[in-house]
């Protein structure tokens, strides 16, 4: 199914914010210690990123004529299961990450921030990729 242009606008969104952490070259936990402008920065960012996975799981499922699920990891879900994305339960992690740094932002573990930008980053691409094959 080809999906409308707000659905690739978002996808850019993605791809911008991925551009943006990329482009800070994060190098090393302390560096992410030492500079709250980067904490602060990495995390809004990844949130961003994590909004708009929310936002295009919904619109794909209104597009299909699905009703949302109760929670947007549900949704993810939702879309593994329609062969839509692929099956990853990282995605829901990333949810379950984004509604760690919305509701509990006083407390945001850094060693768990700076493992997401080695190591998870990957899977915002992946989306993209996944939801342009539509």
């Amino acid at each position: 199914m080809k999906y409308n242009g707000v659905i690739e606008a978002k996808l850019r969104i993605i791809e911008q914010k991925l551009s943006e952490i990329e482009s800070w070259d994060i190098q090393s936990f302390g560096q992410l210690q030492d500079s709250s402008l980067l904490q602060n920065a990495t995390e809004r960012a990844l949130q961003v990123c994590t909004e708009v996975m929310i936002d295009i799981s919904e619109r794909i499922l209104a597009l299909n004529d699905i009703p949302p699920q109760n929670t947007a990891a549900e949704n993810m879900k939702k879309l593994q299961g329609m062969g839509i994305i692929s099956t990853r339960s990282e995605y829901q992690d990333m949810v379950r990450f984004r509604n760690f740094i919305v509701h509990r932002y006083e407390k945001i573990d850094l060693e768990i921030l700076f493992s997401i930008l080695k190591n998870k980053l990957f899977l915002f691409r992946e989306f993209i990729k996944d939801i342009r094959k539509g």
